[in-house]
Order: structure tokens, then C-alpha cells, then sequence
């Protein structure tokens, strides 16, 4: 019985810090497993939800420029284009979110080629104050979480 305790215990406390494993080493460690299969043109960011201090970002893989906006910035991440569609965004702390892990690049996005999405692959990608979150459950409560009014 102590013996199973002990082993319950150590599950806790590895999950536990498993779901607080929030660096940005664990956010490239998860783009470098979207970008291990190289089989698209460059990745795609857009705002999904946010929530005071917590964010909720999708990141497709995309081989055509289907729907892009006019307001994008453009990033590098090892060699692959990530093209952040700020849509209507006009909030700095989110626009500039992700001047800290990637470096700006200045791509035209006309020359990336035209047409219909045929397969999206999309992750979600959430951050609580500006930290990656790397637990799917948590996720999920945020995604179904309620967001309070905010004040502008």
C-alpha cells in the first residue's frame, strides 16, 4: 500500500509539473514537431481567444494563400515562413506577441501561391501571460471557459 502511494504520489507531481512546463523551449520543442514533416509552404498564426492575460492561438500548416488578411507580420523559425494573420487586431500586447520567439521577416505574401486550403492541419497554441502552456487539458478549459467583459 505505501509502495502504491509513493508511485501515486510521483504521478502527481510529475504531472503536475508536466502542465507547469510552460518555456519557450517546450513551445519550439511543439513547432519543431509541426515542422518535422516539411510538407507544407509555411505556417499560418491567428488569434483565436483571449481572456485578460491568456490567449489562445491556432497554427495551420498551409500550402496555399487561401484567405490571408491585408494586416500580417511575417516571422522565420529555422528556415520556415509563419505568417501571423492579425485580422482586425489592433492590440500591441497581442500584434507584438510574437517579437519574442520568432525573428521578423519581410516576405511578400503575394508570392506565395493562390488557391483553396485542401487540408488544414491547425494546434492549438495557448499562453497564459505570455508563458506556452504544453497541457491539452488546460487547454480545453480554456477553450470552454467563459471570458469576462473586458474593460478598453
Amino acid at each position: 500500500m505505501k509502495k502504491l502511494i509513493s508511485i501515486l504520489f510521483l504521478m502527481l507531481i510529475s504531472t503536475e509539473y508536466s502542465a507547469q512546463t510552460n518555456t519557450k523551449d517546450e513551445f519550439y520543442k511543439f513547432l519543431d514537431h509541426i515542422i518535422a514533416e516539411k510538407k507544407f509552404v509555411f505556417l499560418e498564426l491567428n488569434l483565436i481567444k483571449k481572456c485578460q492575460k491568456e490567449y489562445l492561438f491556432g497554427i495551420s500548416s498551409m500550402n496555399y494563400n487561401d484567405n490571408l488578411s491585408i494586416r500580417y507580420k511575417t516571422y522565420d523559425y529555422k528556415g520556415h515562413t509563419i505568417i501571423f494573420d492579425l485580422q482586425g487586431e489592433i492590440n500591441k500586447l497581442i500584434t507584438d506577441f510574437f517579437k519574442t520567439y520568432f525573428k521578423e521577416k519581410k516576405i511578400n505574401i503575394s508570392d506565395i501561391p493562390k488557391g483553396k486550403q485542401s487540408i488544414i492541419r491547425e494546434f492549438p497554441l495557448y499562453f497564459i501571460n505570455n508563458q506556452y502552456v504544453n497541457d491539452f487539458s488546460k487547454t480545453q478549459i480554456f477553450m470552454n471557459k467563459e471570458c469576462a467583459k473586458q474593460k478598453k
